[in-house]
């Protein structure tokens, strides 16, 4: 766009000149300053019709240049996506087909495991079965030939019972046969006679029984009451042992623990053998054992090789006989007790 400026100044200054004059008596020269200003009017015209041309043409090419450039970058962002989303599905493709190979061959080996496991346990139904059946068949043989056998006792048996109860067989039959000619009979008095004797023998053959049976109670009740005495007075003999002049002297084992707890305080602990029962709940003697062993002012030492073989002769043992129903955990539990009894060797205090 075209466009004029004026600009308006005034120029001033002081100029200093020397000036010779004719002699007129002496002559000579002398300096002169002379003051003077003008004003001065510039006006200036810019024509810019051609830049504005050119400018509004560059405009254009740069308008055309940006939309070239807006259209290279979404066909590039377009085919950028589109290569994203082939590869995407390429990759994601792959690797479905990479897993679906892998679970096809792990189908095939599992088939064919399943197919050789299935053939033998058919080959193990079969076992079974002819195991089953020979065990039916002995079964069968063994029972028919013990059945033949309780048979055969059952009737011995029988027989001997019959022999040894044929005095009691013969006298119910007598018995029963007098009571049914009694009512038959047509006299009034003899059914009354026999059965006042009937009566009688019953009460007999009853007080018997009774009596049988209250003197096998008798021996019973004798034999307990024995038993009971003989018992009451071993305890005599053991409580009073104490004091009998024949007593002896009987030795207690027992175990003596002093350990440190994360606080530095002595934890101390006795342990005794579980027979005699009054000594394991008696604090007495368990204060008079502590006591016993902080009188005799022992230094605790390391264990000795010896003692402590004679220890694993006995502790080895019921390491291998933890059992628990993970047999992991049993090794476990065994490989860390063995390695915290060898990992530090306890002390003693000798005596």
């Amino acid at each position: 766009m075209s466009y004029s400026e004026h600009y308006s100044e005034i120029i001033s200054g002081t100029e200093y000149e020397t000036v010779h004059y004719p002699a007129s008596e002496d002559g000579g020269s002398m300096t002169v300053s002379v003051n003077w200003s003008e004003d001065v009017n510039i006006t200036i015209h810019v024509d810019t019709s051609s830049f504005d041309h050119s400018v509004s043409t560059i405009k254009h090419h740069i308008d055309g240049l940006t939309g070239a450039v807006l259209a290279t970058e979404a066909a590039q962002i377009e085919e950028r996506v589109r290569s994203a989303d082939a590869i995407g599905e390429s990759v994601t493709s792959g690797f479905f087909r990479l897993i679906g190979s892998e679970i096809a061959q792990q189908m095939v080996a599992l088939k064919s495991r399943v197919d050789s496991l299935f053939l033998k346990l058919n080959d193990m139904k079969s076992a079974c079965q002819r195991i089953q059946q020979n065990m039916q068949q002995d079964y069968h043989r063994i029972t028919g030939r013990y059945e033949a056998i309780f048979e055969e006792m059952d009737r011995e048996l029988a027989k001997r019972i019959s022999s040894l109860d044929e005095a009691t067989y013969e006298l119910a039959r007598e018995a029963s046969l007098e009571e049914r000619r009694s009512c038959d009979s047509t006299l009034s008095t003899v059914p009354t006679i026999f059965a006042s004797e009937n009566s009688q023998a019953q009460s007999i053959l009853l007080i018997s029984a009774i009596r049988s049976r209250m003197n096998s109670l008798l021996q019973s009740a004798m034999a307990y009451l024995a038993s009971e005495k003989r018992t009451s007075a071993a305890m005599s003999a053991m409580l009073d042992a104490v004091t009998s002049a024949d007593s002896e002297t009987v030795n207690l084992p027992a175990v003596y623990l002093a350990t440190n707890d994360s606080s530095l305080h002595l934890a101390e602990r006795v342990v005794l053998p579980p027979a005699p029962g009054l000594f394991t709940n008696d604090l007495e003697m368990m204060r008079r054992i502590l006591a016993l062993f902080k009188q005799q002012n022992l230094s605790w030492k390391p264990l000795s090789d010896q003692n402590k073989a004679q220890i694993e002769r006995f502790f080895f043992p019921l390491v291998d006989a933890i059992h628990s129903p993970s047999e992991q955990l049993d090794d476990r539990v065994r490989q860390t007790i063995l390695r915290l009894w060898n990992a530090q060797t306890p002390d003693s205090l000798p005596l």
